[in-house]
């Protein structure tokens, strides 16, 4: 893993115990140049964007971010995450691991890949910096409470989580699950049927008899009811909700979740405030 312009606020020369340890941690930087590429590490690492916007690239596809996602890097995966140019971002990062962070990650994320959630996060971030930060050794139990809260809180965002990556098994649904993971990709329906080995014709039929739509308004549907969960959390525009869920503009998505819900998004925002 190659940083620049970073705070390097721990950084242990071996791990206290082999059961849940933070090895090292850090801020970086707005820099528009900023690069980490990770390529073969050991370790676990889970990274929070603070401010600004930033690309991550994984073997899985490449997702756009922003403020309030937190990622979560499998061992030996390959992942590259770049800075916007024009809106460069702020990210704390930790590199954990340890017998039970290990078993944690595999209990919750079974389907390891490269794991993105929109959620706040970063007061978890803070506190775990600030205890690994401290020159005694009696932290550990509060580190790994904390570590495994920020899981858990990863977890529970994950059905608001704008990329949908590394979900599999979450969900229980395995077409929503395919939308979910091309939601940057202008639909394919005989790419979404293939993915089943089936036939436009019986993808089709299938959706029409479980949901009563068909393949392409179904994808609409999934992501309306995504971008009503994030409109009901409050903490995200409806430009950025209308990039992140990969729409033209705002006014394509306004238009669209208007013909879907009667409403524009922010009169359902209001709605869901009162």
């Amino acid at each position: 893993m190659s940083l620049s312009n970073e705070r390097i606020i721990h950084n242990a020369d071996k791990a206290v115990n082999n059961v849940c340890f933070v090895k090292s941690a850090g801020f970086v930087s707005p820099d528009p140049s900023w690069v980490a590429l990770r390529e073969d590490s050991q370790d676990i690492l889970v990274l929070y964007i603070m401010d600004g916007k930033a690309r991550l690239t994984a073997s899985s596809g490449e997702y756009p971010l922003y403020r309030g996602d937190c990622i979560i890097f499998p061992p030996r995966k390959y992942s590259k995450l770049q800075s916007d140019p024009k809106n460069p971002c702020s990210v704390c990062w930790l590199r954990c691991g340890g017998e039970l962070v290990e078993a944690l990650i595999k209990s919750y994320f079974p389907n390891m890949k490269a794991i993105v959630a929109t959620c706040d996060a970063e007061n978890l971030f803070l506190q775990i910096s600030e205890l690994i930060s401290r020159p005694s050794k009696d932290v550990s139990d509060a580190v790994t409470l904390l570590l495994h809260r920020l899981f858990i809180t990863v977890k529970n965002s994950l059905s608001t989580s704008p990329s949908g990556k590394g979900r599999s098994g979450l969900t229980g649904n395995k077409y929503e699950e395919y939308i979910l993971s091309h939601l940057c990709d202008k639909l394919d329906v005989h790419e979404f049927a293939a993915h089943f080995g089936m036939s436009v014709p019986t993808l089709t039929a299938i959706l029409k008899r479980k949901f009563g739509k068909t393949p392409y308004q179904y994808y609409l549907s999934v992501k309306v009811e995504l971008a009503k969960k994030m409109l009901s959390s409050g903490k995200t525009s409806v430009e950025d909700i209308a990039e992140r869920l990969c729409f033209t503009d705002r006014t394509h998505f306004s238009k669209l979740f208007k013909r879907e819900t009667g409403m524009s998004p922010a009169q359902y925002r209001n709605k869901d405030i009162r």
